[in-house]
């Protein structure tokens, strides 16, 4: 009995270290933000807020950066073959790329004759390129600056000629190339409006925190906060002052409208706050999709199958959201009340 309630309990530690690296779990471990945020000072309440949120945050990070190292790791050893790939995608032969390659080591630091020489040797490399992979030599691009528009026309009109005898020629292979570049185009849009659709989402909340801040009701509240700062340095640098009575008002003048300031700004804030974390958590679905898009859309145009693992477009949502929570204090910049000195 003891042994299988070791086993049990071993599972289900392993179960949840794995459910830790999810963005569900982080999305579980976020606080709600705390009340009295407009009370002035330090408060038990928000140094637990406070300490939370760094918890979250090192973990979130620390979880986002592990991924973001896998991915490099196999970007690092695919290298080979993405390079592969993205060179039989514009037709140009492996050799002659690896040869353009050496010539651009070679030619580091080159200076003089020695530069010249190598500069040509590249141009007429770049030219056999291009002729592999679009039947264009570098000879007939110069030409065509040269031409007028009539000559251009005639040019432009004797090459799609050109390629329709080269279509023609083999029908089949060309249906099926162009097939498949609609079925990658049409994968790829897929993947662009998911993707835009999502951002432009979050990005709504951005604004709303941007607009907030522009709000013309507390920028005059901010204005009004300024001048009686103004008011209170000016009577702080007078010499012949006879009681505190002056600063005293205008000290408390500025602590109730900061108070007025905060309460006018906190609820607009934790507002957007509550919307912006119920998007970030029906979110995480969509991320998931998008994510199987791009392996996907990246397989397509690299050759190579990443995998990545699924969830960090949703860590990186929640890391998004976690920066605008731990911002709830931001309106909350009291000053103490005003006490004589020596008061009892």
């Amino acid at each position: 009995m003891k042994t299988t309630l070791a086993v049990i309990l071993l599972v289900l530690s392993i179960s949840f270290a794995n459910s830790q690296t999810m963005p569900e779990a982080f999305i579980s471990l976020l606080p709600n933000p705390p009340g009295g945020i407009c009370s002035e000072g330090e408060n038990d309440a928000k140094s637990a807020f406070i300490q939370k949120i760094g918890e979250i945050h090192d973990k979130l990070q620390e979880e986002i950066s592990r991924r973001k190292d896998e991915i490099e790791n196999k970007v690092d050893k695919n290298k080979g073959k993405m390079q592969e790939n993205a060179m039989a995608r514009t037709g140009v032969s492996p050799e002659l790329m690896q040869q353009m390659m050496a010539l651009e080591e070679k030619s580091k630091g080159a200076t003089g004759d020695q530069a010249k020489a190598y500069k040509a040797q590249k141009k007429a490399l770049a030219d056999q390129m291009i002729q592999q992979s679009s039947n264009i030599s570098m000879g007939e691009i110069e030409n065509l600056k040269k031409m007028d528009k009539a000559g251009k026309t005639a040019w432009a009109e004797a090459y799609a000629t050109e390629k329709k005898a080269e279509v023609m020629a083999d029908p089949k292979a060309y249906q099926q190339k162009a097939a498949a570049d609609m079925k990658d185009y049409k994968l790829a849009e897929k993947q662009r409006q998911l993707a835009d659709s999502l951002g432009a989402q979050a990005m709504k909340y951005m604004k709303q925190i941007e607009d907030l801040d522009k709000d013309q009701a507390a920028q005059a509240l901010l204005t009004q906060i300024d001048e009686t700062e103004a008011k209170l340095n000016e009577e702080y640098k007078k010499e012949n002052r006879q009681n505190d009575d002056a600063i005293k008002s205008l000290s408390n003048s500025i602590r109730n409208l900061q108070i007025s300031y905060c309460n006018m700004q906190t609820p607009k804030y934790l507002d957007i706050l509550s919307r912006f974390k119920s998007f970030t958590q029906a979110s995480l679905t969509p991320y998931y999709r998008l994510e199987k898009l791009t392996n996907q859309v990246n397989a397509t145009q690299i050759g190579v199958n990443l995998n990545t693992e699924p969830g960090m477009m949703g860590l990186q949502a929640i890391s998004s959201y976690l920066s605008k929570l731990s911002d709830v204090y931001r309106y909350s910049h009291i000053r103490p009340k005003y006490v004589y000195i020596g008061a009892e």
